[in-house]
């Protein structure tokens, strides 16, 4: 079987890792082509990874028989650039998350409709070994019924560049959160219906400048009464750091950082961490389970793991929590599709 032809547009960091993995470690994929609007960037991975490169996503789109796209550019711009992959006939995998605004994303759930083609979503994590045992824990009821979500997620460090404006990114809660609501969703089988937020912006200098937040704790509850409690930082002094934990009535089901014996401390005296430094090695796996899925996904028609209607709902959660944010109560949510 002829394997599927991608181009890889956007060559940031995620963008770089999508296209090498394509490139050497995904069945049944072909990296065609990098696109990205810098010239010198496009040039460089391109011959780097010896395949051709482009300036232009839609000469992209045009050349090279290209069956899929994975779209790794700003936020912002994903909206448009699925509909043209779709109007095309071609597979869309895209970075979480699908779309900046509710409204971009249910013009997403109409077109994929429209289009009969596959699209997914990056939640990497639904991919990872560690998640994909706790999942079966919770299915097989191991646990017991799930009462409660609880997760712990900080990042190194404040995300430079396009990604620190919520008119471009969604904020904290989408850029950063959408991914705990996601694996929220998924480990309980059930939807987010209130949330509730209290967050500030305290430990970064660019967060209030921009009218982000970067600090959070949100409670929530779901359809089927269950709780949830997330805590976020844009910013840890020891470095990635993710923690999740479903409390049911037989037992606990935990995931933690993909380390033995991990320890940290915020001391005068220095930092402590046997942890992984970012997301890419903690989840280097999941990246290359998540392509493979959406080739198997676009070889046999049928919806991958994590679909547009996926990619919605957490849009919706999202600007929820904004809502919750900026209104000081709880929110409660309404789905569209």
């Amino acid at each position: 079987m002829k394997p599927l032809r991608f181009a890889v547009a956007g060559l940031g960091r995620i963008g770089r890792l999508h296209a090498r993995l394509i490139k050497c470690c995904v069945e049944g994929a072909e990296l065609a082509l990098v696109v990205d609007a810098v010239e010198e960037l496009a040039r460089r991975v391109g011959a780097e990874l010896r395949v051709d490169w482009e300036t232009s996503y839609e000469k992209a789109l045009e050349k090279g028989g290209v069956d899929a796209v994975v779209i790794a550019t700003p936020t912002f711009l994903h909206k448009d650039m699925i509909l043209e992959a779709l109007e095309r006939g071609v597979h869309v995998f895209v970075e979480k998350p699908m779309t900046r605004t509710v409204s971009e994303a249910l013009e997403v759930v109409k077109a994929v409709s429209r289009a009969g083609r596959v699209l997914q979503v990056g939640y990497m994590r639904r991919f990872d070994p560690a998640f994909s045992k706790a999942k079966k824990s919770i299915e097989d009821g191991v646990v017991g019924e799930p009462i409660s979500y609880v997760t712990i997620v900080r990042d190194p460090q404040p995300p430079p560049g396009w990604a620190a404006d919520p008119s471009k990114s969604g904020g904290m809660f989408l850029d950063m959160l959408s991914h705990d609501f996601d694996m929220a969703r998924w480990l309980l089988s059930d939807e987010v219906a209130e949330v509730y937020v209290v967050a500030a912006a305290r430990v970064s200098k660019g967060a209030a400048e921009y009218g982000d937040v970067d600090v959070a704790n949100i409670v929530f509850k779901t359809s089927k009464g269950r709780m949830g409690a997330i805590h976020a930082a844009r910013k840890s002094p020891y470095g990635y750091d993710l923690r999740v934990e479903v409390y049911g009535t037989k037992g606990v089901v935990a995931v933690g950082d993909k380390v033995d014996n991990t320890f940290h401390l915020g001391l005068e005296d220095g930092v402590v961490y046997g942890g992984i430094a970012w997301f890419e090695k903690r989840f280097h796996d999941a990246y290359i389970a998540e392509l493979e899925h959406f080739v198997a996904s676009v070889r046999e028609e049928k919806k991958p793991l994590v679909n547009e209607v996926d990619g919605y709902r957490v849009v919706e959660i999202a600007e929820s929590l904004w809502r919750s944010y900026r209104e000081n109560k709880p929110v409660t949510i309404e789905y569209r599709v």
